[in-house]
């Protein structure tokens, strides 16, 4: 089998894979969580969970909200190549609009005939077959993109099903009538108030600021380890401790310093500089976020072949040109990797910076938590899941458009 098919199978099972877990969550996991409280809600012992075909009064609802779930399971399974891709991505977007828009309506009625208690919220079917049918539109966009004679444009499109959700969703967040699901409902009062716009601003700033600074200190690190060994194999070994350290422990140790700082220079704390806040937990994310970058910057200057630099020094190019001119640019795919797995993984640890007063969508995490709210939880995770897929989507396409035109991977390969 030649690799290309090789590739094809591969997501063709990764198609299968999201159309089973739709099928778990339809038959066997609950819809619908419901309690008279948020309080209840919250506890494992009082939640009462209804299930998809108790809602909907039957199990033909059912059958026919899993019915492109088993349309794309067959397609997984035994088709491969671009007439595949559109079957996958018409099954999974066909599930995805259906859970969607059914959720809401399926709250109402089951409220109306007594199912529900005045909380409900979506439970664990919901959440995984919305997840499910995601990964079936995402193998079929796969297909798609390694199609033949496939304009550039094509794949954006196919996630307009996905921009409508979105769409729909912050809709729903803005409209003045209380939504029935409790999830939307916290989402409205807080975005009424403003709090979810200002922990997203302070997640933007904690992360923005944090992958500035390791990105910059990364890169320059992997240029000095390119020219000397020693400093490449000590960088690489002492980020990779930080990385292993907790990161709860690694702010904990970093708080003692700045409040010895604080108290020995108090012009500081004018500064925001102190044993709580963002200064520990910048510096914090800084150092965790430093060995991407570094290992990506070291290995894509190593990995410019000899040829070309021979062939850069015979033209009397300096060292500067040579680094600039031939270097940098044969190793920015991989060093926009690193980047790009930094930004992803300090966003991600950026939500524990609440527990140093750092602020940020962690907010509602510890929230949650403490009050054991399940929609608070969501409130904060969510919106840092979507920030860290759109910051990766900016930072594949700037990749792609900062690489020069000949030195571009070929099609269907990341930046």
């Amino acid at each position: 089998m030649s690799r290309p098919a090789g590739a094809e199978l591969s997501r063709s099972r990764l198609g299968a894979a999201g159309a089973l877990l739709v099928l778990i969550a339809v038959a066997g996991l609950p819809w619908i969580q419901s309690a008279p409280n948020p309080l209840a809600l919250g506890s494992k012992l009082l939640v009462r969970s209804s299930s998809l075909a108790v809602l909907s009064g039957g199990w033909l609802y059912a059958a026919l909200l899993a019915a492109p779930a088993a349309a794309a399971l067959i397609v997984g399974l035994r088709r491969a190549g671009a007439p595949a891709g559109w079957w996958l991505w018409a099954a999974g977007s066909t599930g995805l609009l259906a859970v969607w828009l059914s959720s809401e309506p399926l709250i109402a009625a089951g409220r109306a005939g007594g199912t529900l208690a005045n909380v409900a919220l979506w439970g664990s079917g919901v959440w995984l077959s919305l997840f499910g049918y995601g990964v079936v539109l995402y193998a079929g966009i796969l297909h798609v993109r390694r199609a033949a004679r496939t304009p550039a444009s094509l794949p954006l499109v196919l996630w307009v099903p996905v921009l409508f959700i979105l769409v729909h969703a912050g809709w729903l967040i803005v409209q003045g009538e209380p939504a029935g699901n409790w999830l939307l409902r916290v989402a409205q009062e807080e975005a009424q108030s403003g709090g979810i716009q200002q922990r997203i601003r302070e997640h933007l700033w904690l992360s923005a600021v944090s992958a500035t600074l390791s990105i910059a200190v990364g890169v320059a690190i992997g240029i000095w380890g390119y020219h000397r060994e020693r400093v490449a194999r000590v960088a690489l070994y002492v980020s990779g401790v930080i990385l292993t350290l907790p990161s709860l422990a690694l702010f904990a140790m970093l708080m003692e310093p700045y409040a010895a700082l604080a108290n020995a220079y108090p012009v500081l704390r004018g500064y925001g500089i102190g044993g709580l806040g963002a200064a520990p937990a910048i510096t914090g994310l800084t150092l965790y976020g430093l060995l991407p970058v570094i290992r990506n910057t070291y290995a894509g200057l190593r990995g410019v072949s000899a040829a070309q630099l021979d062939a850069a020094r015979g033209m009397g190019m300096t060292p500067g040109q040579i680094m600039f001119l031939v270097l940098l640019p044969h190793a920015l795919p991989v060093i926009m990797a690193g980047v790009r797995q930094t930004a992803i993984l300090l966003i991600g640890i950026a939500t524990l910076a609440q527990l140093i007063g750092g602020g940020g969508l962690g907010y509602y995490i510890l929230m949650g938590i403490n009050r054991a709210s399940i929609a608070h939880i969501l409130i904060g995770a969510i919106p840092a899941v979507l920030v860290a897929v759109v910051v990766d989507f900016l930072l594949s396409w700037l990749g792609r458009s900062l690489t020069p035109k000949g030195l571009r991977l070929s099609k269907g390969v990341s930046a």
